[in-house]
């Protein structure tokens, strides 16, 4: 598949000036995230079922995706840090991090090793992140704990191996309770942490580094709209698996990442 660079641009810019527009009219910051919900769950849709056409349609909702989340992340982090009463720096920051998010629409950007461990390290700063992120971290914590009360002996809730992918910022933990459920036996991704079964053979750095990228770029309701692509309809071609796989340059990638 040849990525249409200017294409997602427009789409990206695009969407930036339509959540721009949304909030200048809305003035309310709830209104603006319901209507981004709504949207990225449309564009999702369409991105996903267009992205064997050659008319270059999903590159452009791919923009879409990316420029929306790149705004509310924007638009989020300057209503939290205005709260400072410093609004300089509010503005500095939120237009840094909106910046950083908005490159991905770029493939010689996004492509840029430098870029993608920024990308996935901010993870932790971007709010369209924190709640896989936090999920995340919750599961680690939950498993770790099990396997504490348990002295460590139960096989099923032991942890067997902690791995961290520095260039994308992704903690890989292998065994305990919650890599263990996964029923395909492989790994799976909550933001900053992946979790490998203990029975995986692998442990899917690349592919399971490239969701962080993933989160990173297109925020936490991508992330969710992704898992339930992959769970309930298409499995390893649904379109966020694909959008990972580029980070392994593996399958029926669509080349974001590499």
């Amino acid at each position: 598949m040849v990525i249409k660079t200017w294409i997602v641009i427009l789409g990206g810019l695009t969407a930036v000036g339509l959540f721009a527009l949304i909030f200048f009219l809305a003035k309310s910051m709830g209104i603006t995230f319901g209507v981004y919900a709504a949207a990225m769950l449309l564009f999702y849709i369409l991105a996903a079922t267009t992205v064997s056409a050659a008319t270059g349609f999903s590159e452009f909702m791919r923009g879409m995706l990316v420029g929306s989340n790149a705004s509310l992340n924007g638009l989020l982090l300057l209503e939290l840090l205005s709260q400072s009463g410093n609004a300089g720096l509010a503005q500095g920051v939120a237009i840094g991090f909106f910046a950083l998010n908005l490159l991905a629409i770029v493939k010689w950007i996004s492509q840029f090793e430098v870029y993608q461990a920024l990308i996935g390290w901010s993870n932790w700063c971007l709010p369209m992140s924190w709640p896989i992120v936090l999920l995340g971290l919750l599961f680690l914590l939950f498993s770790l704990l099990l396997a504490a009360v348990t002295g460590f002996q139960v096989q099923y809730l032991k942890l067997q191996g902690l791995r961290v992918d520095w260039p994308t910022g992704t903690i890989f933990v292998k065994g305990g309770l919650v890599s263990n459920l996964n029923v395909w036996d492989t790994a799976f991704n909550m933001g900053n942490f992946a979790f490998v079964d203990m029975n995986s053979g692998d442990w899917h750095i690349a592919h399971e580094s490239g969701h962080s990228l993933n989160l990173g770029a297109f925020g936490f309701i991508f992330h969710l709209l992704g898992a339930v692509d992959e769970w309930v309809f298409r499995q390893g071609d649904a379109y966020s698996e694909r959008l990972a796989d580029s980070n392994a340059g593996a399958g029926n990638n669509i080349p974001m990442w590499a």
